[in-house]
């Protein structure tokens, strides 16, 4: 179904990561370097479509000045490539986990009961974190995956409504559509997946949302 796919797709890939390190802070270590990555791929992205506008401008102008910016528009979408690159594991230091960290954890190991609770905690107590927007992601993706669409959604609009930059906007916004089709409501899943469509025409979530509206034709 369309509200386990992700979740449970990411925890399949974690916990085979999982198993070739030693302890719980190598998985969270590595799950953390990922994380960051994706955030880093995505202002990449971001900053590719700023500086193929200004080559379009310079285009348009017969500027000559054109070549150095052209090629640094190609370097940088070559750093897309680093989704592909291995990582590699970095120690955590010996402080204590806080409770994202310590959910994220959970999460790997299936307690989900524990694992909203702990992101509970942590929003709770860190609204000016910058774990905290992902926080409010995870609680939308296990509040949808335990079928409590109401808390879902509020996760979800809470992350969209306080952060509405964050690189996890997009998909939070596709998982609102995937969530009205849960609910039986076609016409408005169709009308949030067009509209992740044209907001972010180039993100994973509108990929997400074509091949949904595919599915409903």
């Amino acid at each position: 179904m369309l509200r386990n796919f992700f979740l449970f797709s990411l925890i399949f890939n974690l916990q085979g990561i999982a198993q070739e390190t030693d302890s719980d802070k190598d998985f969270l270590s590595l799950f953390i370097k990922i994380q960051n990555l994706e955030k880093e791929i995505a202002q990449l992205r971001n900053e590719i479509e700023v500086l193929e506008a200004e080559v379009k401008y310079y285009e348009s102008q017969n500027k000559n000045s054109i070549d150095g910016l052209e090629l640094k528009v190609l370097s940088l979408m070559s750093l897309d490539n680093l989704q592909n690159a291995e990582s590699t594991l970095g120690k955590k230091s010996d402080q204590l986990l806080n409770s994202y960290e310590e959910a994220i954890i959970l999460i790997q190991k299936g307690n989900l009961v524990e694992a909203v609770n702990a992101l509970n905690n942590f929003v709770t107590n860190n609204q000016d974190d910058e774990q905290t927007p992902l926080a409010y992601f995870w609680l939308g993706e296990l509040n949808l995956t335990q079928n409590n669409l109401a808390l879902s959604i509020q996760n979800f609009n809470t992350l969209i409504g306080l952060y509405p930059s964050h690189w996890r906007v997009p998909l939070a916004k596709y998982k609102l559509g995937a969530i009205y089709l849960e609910q039986g409501n076609t016409n408005r899943a169709k009308t949030q997946f067009e509209f992740v469509i044209a907001e972010y025409p180039d993100s994973s979530a509108a990929k997400a949302s074509r091949e949904s509206l595919d599915s409903l034709e």
